[in-house]
């Protein structure tokens, strides 16, 4: 037959294991707190890297075209070098021949004017080039972004459908273990209420062989459980008991309430049960708690 004891011990224990799954269930929460903030930090690295890139591609295209440009100059510069000296050769033959001189300079000078028209018309090509691939690749890296950022919106819808999932089937098996946990409470309760009543028959059947009467003995529901006579003294510790509990909104357990009055445990139950009743206090797994 299990003791008072034993009782207590089961019911101490059923409390534990459950404090100690809504434990677990607060580290699941922060561990997947911890994941969203990961895909976020994530999410802004790759971020800064794509606008790194880009800003080194279009940087290689200016030094590119740049050099180009450069290039160009000095192969015009060292034309006009090669063409100031075919002029000063021209000068020291004009004197003997020199119409025909002129009429070759002119044609030179149309030719030369033909190849630097040519050239600006060359630049001006290789710029426009230049200027549709940067438009081509700056709408190529804006589309490129555009996708990416598609596939994080999409992967952060997932993420979130997945979490509310995961707290919708978490939420379900906290209900399922309170529910379990109420049944088994109900359990040790009728278990407790079928040995008080084995007891009282021990005890009459003890007493009746005593003084050799038999005695009836009625089961503890049929019988009216004594009223507590209310007096200055009880209603005095009872009302003491419930400021001492509204002044400590983080509960307190039923041996600190038996040390800060003095009194006996199943005293103290006495005015905790009458205060519940007036719905002035309430238990929590073991702490009390003023309403």
């Amino acid at each position: 037959m299990p003791t008072k004891e034993d009782m207590r011990s089961l019911a101490e224990d059923i409390v534990g294991s459950y404090a100690d799954r809504v434990a677990g269930i607060a580290q699941l929460r922060e561990t997947v707190k911890l994941d969203l903030k990961g895909f976020q930090d994530s999410r802004t690295a790759m971020a800064k890297e794509l606008r790194a890139d880009l800003a080194k591609i279009v940087n290689d295209m200016k030094s590119a075209v740049s050099a180009q440009l450069k290039e160009l100059d000095a192969t015009h510069a060292a034309m006009s070098r090669e063409m100031r000296a075919e002029l000063n050769k021209g000068r020291q033959t004009l004197a003997e021949d020199e119409g025909k001189r002129q009429s070759e300079a002119r044609e030179f000078i149309g030719e030369l004017c033909q190849a630097v028209a040519e050239g600006k018309a060359a630049v001006k090509t290789l710029l426009a080039e230049f200027d549709s691939t940067h438009k081509a690749m700056s709408r190529e890296m804006k589309a490129t972004l555009a996708r990416g950022r598609q596939i994080l919106v999409k992967e952060e819808k997932e993420r979130q459908g997945q979490a509310r999932q995961f707290m919708g089937e978490l939420g379900r098996k906290v209900t399922e273990e309170k529910t379990a946990t109420r049944a088994r409470l109900k359990e040790f309760a009728e278990i407790q209420a079928g040995a008080r009543d084995e007891w009282q028959t021990l005890t009459a059947t003890m007493q009746a062989q005593r003084v050799g009467v038999a005695v009836e003995v009625k089961p503890e529901e049929a019988v009216a459980a004594p009223v507590e006579a209310k007096t200055p003294e009880t209603t005095d510790l009872r009302d003491r008991v419930f400021e001492y509990l509204a002044n400590r909104p983080d509960g307190t357990k039923m041996t600190e309430l038996e040390q800060e009055f003095g009194v006996a445990r199943i005293q103290m139950a006495k005015q905790l049960r009458s205060l519940m009743d007036e719905n002035k206090v309430e238990k929590r797994e073991l702490l009390y708690f003023a309403i």
